[in-house]
């Protein structure tokens, strides 16, 4: 059914835009504004879009941008922006959350670069701080569907070691100042306890939120190369003075546009 379903979904988009986007980049919670740095060939609705997911979440424009990034006479490979994603809470089913990517990898994308919200665990990090996601928890148990042949064993999370190289190249180079750590997937809507946090702690936990681990696991079966990177939008509970909220998160992730913006775009521009 999942294959129906992206098949109907890649031909609906192939109907308008025989684009062919090298890199998807998948924007999280507050990031969408980053698709103004996008020079727009084409753009469409999730909405309008057969059995494609739609996101019930804030922050979460829910488009399709199909364009490159062009600054100071460079110009990217062709990327999907995808401004916005559907969490696995919102409707239980694992198929949907994966099914942008399986559309991205058709459409003939081979890199995907994945944020996200965090909240941060680290005592070192601080709200507003960018982080490398160099490993991942699933906490979930929730697995995206794989192929049998040849999946076992494999490892399904792992990110490719060009990409994450890039990403620090480039926050070198800029001045900006990037986290590295452990990306915990939990199921949500809910923000974790006190209790759940300290027990992440010692898990080895660096930050903690409710998407991209299955994004990166499906991306990783399809051999696309990986990137990811969590804005820390909060100190998680137990961690910070504050009731956690999504308002916060969204501020934070405001007040981070500038550097957020900066980074992504050379890592686009750098990826070859």
């Amino acid at each position: 059914m999942t294959a129906h379903y992206v098949d109907e979904a890649y031909k609906h988009i192939r109907k308008h835009t025989d684009f062919r986007p090298v890199i998807a980049l998948v924007l999280g919670s507050g990031l969408g504004s980053f698709a103004e740095n996008v020079s727009v060939e084409y753009a469409i609705d999730s909405a309008d879009i057969p059995n494609y997911p739609v996101s019930s979440v804030q922050g979460h424009a829910g488009k399709l941008l199909f364009g490159s990034i062009r600054d100071n006479g460079r110009t990217s490979l062709p990327i999907l922006l995808f401004q916005g994603r559907v969490h696995y809470y919102e409707s239980g089913l694992i198929d949907r959350v994966v099914l942008p990517v399986e559309l991205a990898h058709k459409l003939g994308a081979k890199t995907l670069i994945v944020t996200n919200a965090a909240g941060g665990i680290n005592a070192n990090f601080h709200a507003g701080q960018l982080m490398l996601i160099s490993d991942c928890l699933n906490l979930v148990g929730k697995h995206p569907p794989t192929k049998s042949s040849g999946s076992r064993g494999r490892q399904l999370t792992g990110f490719d070691i060009g990409i994450q190289e890039t990403i620090r190249q480039a926050a070198r180079d800029l001045g900006i100042g990037l986290q590295e750590g452990t990306y915990c997937w939990l199921h949500g809507p809910s923000y974790e306890t006190a209790a759940e946090i300290k027990m992440l702690r010692t898990l080895g936990v660096d930050a903690v939120g409710m998407s991209t681990v299955p994004e990166i696991t499906r991306a990783r079966s399809l051999k696309m190369k990986v990137g990811g990177i969590s804005l820390i939008s909060n100190m998680a509970t137990g961690l910070s003075p504050s009731k956690l909220s999504h308002e916060e998160v969204t501020e934070i992730a405001d007040k981070t546009q500038l550097s957020f913006s900066a980074l992504m775009k050379e890592i686009i521009l750098r990826i070859h």
